[in-house]
């Protein structure tokens, strides 16, 4: 298995429905988890697959992992556009359609925020 430290974070800025906006992200980490994958997965396919699966995981109705059900217990709202899920250390923002990178700098000013 391999193993991929991944860190979501929900934006709790106004608008951020409409997706990540870098001058106004709000960001609060909502969970940390070590995200087990297939041993054949390499990257950019490791990256995709965690990000579905992280995606995946955090909206539906009875998750199956223990750090989606931890994500749940507390109280979290499902993974939506504009949240951030970092895998490894890189950063995705959730879109309509997919998801966009999202940069050291953007991270950092987001979590000021």
């Amino acid at each position: 298995m391999t193993i991929l430290r991944t860190t979501v974070y929900l934006n709790h800025a106004a608008g951020s429905s409409f997706g990540f906006d870098q001058t106004i992200a709000s960001l609060r980490m909502a969970e940390s988890f070590d995200l087990e994958l297939a041993e054949h997965l390499h990257s950019p396919a490791l990256i995709e697959a965690a990000r579905e699966i992280v995606f995946e995981q955090l909206n539906i109705d009875e998750p199956e992992h223990i750090w989606a059900l931890r994500y749940r217990l507390a109280g979290h709202r499902s993974l939506s556009v504009g949240d951030v899920v970092v895998t490894g250390e890189t950063a995705w923002a959730v879109e309509s359609v997919g998801w966009k990178p999202v940069s050291a700098d953007a991270m950092a000013a987001g979590i000021g925020r």
